[in-house]
């Protein structure tokens, strides 16, 4: 990849990038710097990087930099947590506010995987196969995970009073 592919490139697929990591990451902050250090890995990388596997390097690069924020925040707060009690911060039943919101904290709720490929398949329109490739996993686990993950979403939802009818 030249210089030149590496700034189309840039161009063509950043912002599905940064809006695969607000997604998964939550925090726009947190997502701004995963996407700049997935940028900045492709850059170190281009002469390697194949074009045609240049968008599903980025969002590799982009998932694997939220997860290694979110383990090291894990064990902050699992220290955190050791050294001192804290209040349960799950969504409760009973609390009510608008769905967009309540699909945020539900996604919140989900393991790391099980997020990244709910957002790869629904809103990116990846296949089995490309988010296997994206995220190290076969295409078989890939359709577990997102079932695992579809029905945790419908029951957490249904749980807050957005059933069927909703």
């Amino acid at each position: 990849m030249t210089a030149k592919e590496y700034n189309d490139e840039v161009r063509l697929w950043a912002d599905d990038a940064m809006r695969f990591a607000v997604r998964c990451g939550g925090s726009h902050a947190d997502s701004q710097d995963a996407v700049q250090e997935a940028l900045v890995s492709l850059w170190h990388r281009h002469e390697a990087v194949d074009l045609a596997n240049g968008k599903r390097y980025l969002m590799g690069a982009v998932y694997r930099s939220l997860m290694s924020l979110f383990r090291h925040r894990r064990v902050v707060r699992m220290h955190a947590e050791a050294t001192q009690a804290t209040a349960d911060t799950a969504v409760q039943p009973d609390e009510r506010f608008d769905l967009h919101e309540a699909v945020d904290r539900c996604l919140a709720l989900l393991p790391e995987v099980q997020r990244a490929i709910l957002q790869l398949r629904d809103v990116e329109g990846y296949s089995y196969a490309e988010i296997g490739k994206t995220l190290g996993l076969d295409a078989d686990r890939v359709q577990v995970y997102l079932f695992r993950a579809r029905v945790a979403m419908r029951k957490q939802l249904n749980n807050l009073g957005y059933g069927n009818d909703q």
